[in-house]
């Protein structure tokens, strides 16, 4: 049987890549590749360069596409000769520690790479293909300093409101939302407002994705035996008075994360959940009981990032009739004019700068442990959230794009935000 095959239909914007690409044109692919370190690290100052958080290195049949993800969509930075990818590839694998011999299953290492003058961290993947083997990276810059909670983009109110928590010291913070989310952020902000008390902090995280002076850091290493639960148990005697574990993952970390939170210290966590209330319904999966959850749980907060206008190049228009509709669904009136995203030279042609984050804060009072420990679902919660004055994503969405901050089309298709009109 014969197959045919298709070119790649993306296009390559190498405005993404300009030194590797200066070293394509300076240095054209040979055989034997003498030039593939300087690539690897011209390719790493790129993304470095645009703040990439990922570099994908994928084989085709044709060629190698090499992309990065920036504001948390891929672009396809550039298009290389199948040789040249293999010698991408082995050369990422050896500095992450992986055996560069072809792999008949997936692997993961680490290492770092100091390009365009920063010291990067790599978390490498390595998974066979037919066509070869494809590697992702995550790459972590942990000299880059910790963001205030100024900087996430929260409503000055919502700031208040957790500090106010922290200083109260009391039950289970937890961050929600999917991958990509940005709440581990959200929580190093957190912990940045703590640093200056005289508290004990220790954390427990896979990976320590910053290094914070003053705060105790533990990084789980499941192939060593040490487990987020381990760890957690572990920690509990240091005698924290503030506890941050990097995710509640599975039944045991969920155990162990609300025993340790009814003991009397304050925790920190994230979970995957649609929304602030649905955090619950995360925890009931997650094996723990009703009476658990109404007696430690103290606040949620749900998020999302969406992606911020470039300032020097965006644009204004008159909405159209789909927008007008959209807001008028929403239950509001859709501004005079709407900002859109346009390229330019300082966004490498995306429109775009940086992502900003969405925010629904929920603080149970009584009523809400009352409908937790009732066995409420996450209709009746919700309801009652809002009815208690619980700001839903949505309207912080809709004040980011009323700003000129986010363009509506941002908003629009983000899961669980754009068809909750009210």
């Amino acid at each position: 049987m014969f197959t045919t095959s298709i070119p790649n239909p993306r296009a390559v914007e190498t405005r993404l890549a300009p030194r590797f690409q200066k070293l394509l044109s300076k240095y054209p692919p040979t055989t034997d590749e003498p030039h593939t370190e300087e690539r690897a690290e011209a390719l790493v100052a790129d993304a470095v360069q645009w703040k990439a958080s990922d570099i994908h290195i994928e084989p085709g049949t044709m060629e190698t596409r090499i992309r990065l993800r920036v504001d948390g969509l891929l672009h396809d930075v550039a298009a290389v000769p199948i040789t040249s990818g293999h010698h991408l590839v082995a050369y990422f694998k050896t500095l992450s520690g992986i055996d560069a011999t072809a792999l008949s299953h997936p692997e993961h290492g680490h290492g770092r790479i100091e390009a365009g003058g920063t010291l990067m961290e790599m978390r490498t993947t390595v998974a066979p293909t037919p066509d070869g083997e494809m590697v992702g990276i995550r790459l972590l810059d942990t000299r880059r300093p910790v963001l205030r909670l100024a900087d996430l983009g929260m409503s000055d109110a919502d700031q208040s409101r957790l500090k106010t928590w922290l200083s109260e010291m009391q039950g289970m913070l937890l961050v929600c939302g999917p991958v990509g989310s940005g709440k581990t952020s959200t929580l190093y902000s957190l912990l940045h407002e703590l640093q200056t008390l005289p508290r004990s902090i220790i954390t427990v995280e896979d990976p320590v994705e910053s290094s914070l002076d003053g705060i105790t850091q533990i990084q789980v290493n499941a192939k060593r035996g040490l487990t987020f639960p381990d760890a957690i148990r572990a920690m509990l005697r240091l005698d924290p008075d503030f506890l941050l574990v990097g995710e509640i993952r599975d039944p045991e970390s969920a155990h162990v994360a609300i025993t340790a939170a009814g003991t009397g210290l304050t925790l920190l966590s994230t979970i995957h959940a649609r929304d602030a209330v649905g955090a619950v319904t995360a925890l009931r999966n997650n094996g723990a009981k009703d009476w658990e959850i109404g007696a430690c749980l103290e606040m949620c907060v749900s998020q999302r990032l969406v992606r911020r206008l470039c300032l020097h190049c965006r644009k204004t228009d008159a909405p159209t009739e789909s927008e007008h509709q959209w807001f008028s669904s929403a239950g509001i009136s859709a501004p005079e004019q709407l900002w859109q995203p346009k390229g330019c030279d300082a966004c490498a042609g995306t429109g775009f700068d940086g992502r900003i984050g969405i925010f629904e804060l929920w603080r149970l009072d009584g009523e809400a442990r009352h409908l937790i420990r009732n066995g409420a679902d996450g209709v009746e919660l919700a309801r009652h959230a809002l009815e208690q004055g619980t700001q839903p994503l949505l309207k912080d969405a809709i004040a980011k794009v009323v700003a000129a901050l986010v363009p509506l089309s941002e908003i629009r298709h983000l899961s669980g935000i754009g068809n909750q009109p009210g």
